[in-house]
């Protein structure tokens, strides 16, 4: 019997040649399906737990609410105006007080005023004599009587300093050049902000690191709890794919309900974004960072309990650290310092750059960008090689 080979050189015409492009594309496909299928374990995994998914939707908005509550209590004195005299000037001078943007004000008696007073109901009486308009036409002194509840120094101190505001205001106004100091402002940015849109953005914030720290942390931590990482770390898949992929589920599971909170702020609060397109590309990156951490965390943690408990125990004072009531500029040298060790800071910074334009620390876009840019890759290797370590430990 005779082979006869029609193959040039002697070469099978369906064989395939092991080229180092080849095993390069073998080994990309290889990632992606273990990144795809560790991901679409994970959804079905939360999807299951609807109490755990409702549970990081309602946090943030709770947040969101009790700071709106704080605001709407303390943003503004209670204070009764006792009008014993309706001329002109006197009605200006309860516009000057109205414009102080210090006081909830209202019109009573002497006597309703008092009463509300002694049942701490107002913090303030302002009582505007009878002689107002009088004594101001002649150009006499006049003494506005004010009556204040010191029980809380900041509300008092805001009577007094918005008082003489007040007072300055209304004289520059009624009487141009009798005043010879008179501010000239000039404002940094075109419009001003309320304080509830302000504390918003930082809400939406809390949000993405709650929601991408509990989603993460206790889907990594599951793995733990129910005994089947031992599949995972008997696979063949590298850490780093396997790390990935529960990172995206997780990512996908946290941007879900961080959208919740960002049509809360949108369209309740009103905070529309200056920069939408940047707001939309800076959320997914925020998110990211959070996720990692949550992976991070709960490859070490390893119990679902201690994971949830950590999150919510260190979730308010980061929060609180890293400028939800002002820039941290304005504060103390030593929380600049610990505000600046966590991404939390550079992700409120850039929120409030995309919704308000406003720049919040020194670092400008980029570099705020770059920073977080270093913390995701810093803690995505740090969670690739924290389950790395797991697999050899005894």
């Amino acid at each position: 019997m005779q082979l006869i080979d029609n193959s040039a050189n002697g070469a099978h015409p369906r064989a395939e040649r092991s080229t180092p492009q080849n095993r390069r594309g073998r080994a990309t496909t290889g990632l992606v399906r273990v990144i795809l299928a560790c991901m679409r374990k994970d959804i079905k995994s939360v999807l299951t737990e609807r109490a755990f998914m409702f549970q990081t939707i309602v946090l943030p908005l709770n947040y969101n609410l009790l700071l709106i509550l704080f605001v709407l209590a303390g943003s503004n004195a209670p204070t009764a105006v006792v009008m014993q005299d309706s001329g002109p000037y006197a009605q200006q001078f309860y516009t000057a007080l109205s414009g102080a943007h210090s006081f909830h004000l209202q019109q009573a008696s002497a006597a309703e005023a008092q009463q509300l007073l002694n049942s701490g109901e107002i913090v303030a009486i302002v009582t505007i004599p009878p002689d107002f308009d009088r004594r101001l036409q002649a150009r006499q002194a006049v003494q506005i009587g004010l009556a204040v509840n010191n029980l809380n120094t900041d509300m008092t101190d805001d009577v007094r300093r918005g008082t003489r505001l007040a007072i300055t205001s209304f004289y520059s106004q009624a009487f141009p050049g009798q005043v010879p100091i008179v501010p000239e402002e000039h404002d940094a940015y075109l419009r001003d902000t309320g304080y509830i849109p302000f504390l918003s953005i930082p809400v939406l914030v809390i949000g993405l690191m709650v929601g991408g720290l509990l989603q993460a942390g206790t889907a990594s931590a599951r793995e733990w709890d129910k005994q089947t990482v031992k599949e995972l770390l008997l696979s063949p898949a590298p850490s780093f794919a396997i790390a990935v992929g529960k990172m995206l589920a997780a990512g996908v599971m946290s941007l879900a309900s961080s959208l919740v909170v960002l049509a809360f702020v949108i369209l309740v609060i009103g905070d529309w974004p200056l920069h939408p397109l940047a707001l939309f590309g800076l959320i997914p990156l925020v998110a990211a960072v959070f996720v990692a951490a949550g992976t991070l965390l709960g490859s070490l943690l390893r119990q679902r309990q201690t994971v949830t408990l950590l999150v919510r125990g260190i979730g308010l004072p980061l929060f609180f650290l890293s400028g939800i009531f002002a820039p941290i500029g304005f504060s103390t040298p030593a929380v600049q310092v610990l505000a600046r060790l966590f991404p939390i800071h550079y992700s409120i910074a850039l929120l409030q750059y995309a919704f308000e334009g406003f720049r919040t620390n020194t670092l400008g876009v980029a570099n705020n960008v770059l920073v977080l840019c270093a913390f995701l890759v810093i803690l995505l290797a740090s969670s690739a090689l924290a389950l790395r370590r797991r697999s050899v430990a005894p």
